[in-house]
């Protein structure tokens, strides 16, 4: 413990392990599949908000005896 109080920068100044062989290439396939999956989310997540404005959109419609439909606004 007398490290901790003579280094301010402890332990954040300690030397990186050494890393396997193939780590950083495993690591950026990694961030590239996340950023993939990302995507594929944000994707997800526009239809699914379409989707809803529609059903919304479909709800605020008012039938009325044969002039067609009237959108309602709330």
């Amino acid at each position: 413990m007398k490290n901790q109080k003579s280094n301010t920068l402890w332990p954040f100044d300690l030397p990186l392990a050494p890393q396997p062989e193939g780590y950083q290439q495993q690591t950026i396939d990694r961030l590239a599949g996340l950023e993939l999956r990302m995507k594929q989310l944000i994707r997800a997540i526009e239809v699914n908000n379409e989707l809803l404005r529609t059903m919304q959109e479909q709800q605020n419609r008012v039938c009325t005896n044969g002039s067609g439909s009237v959108i309602v606004r709330m």
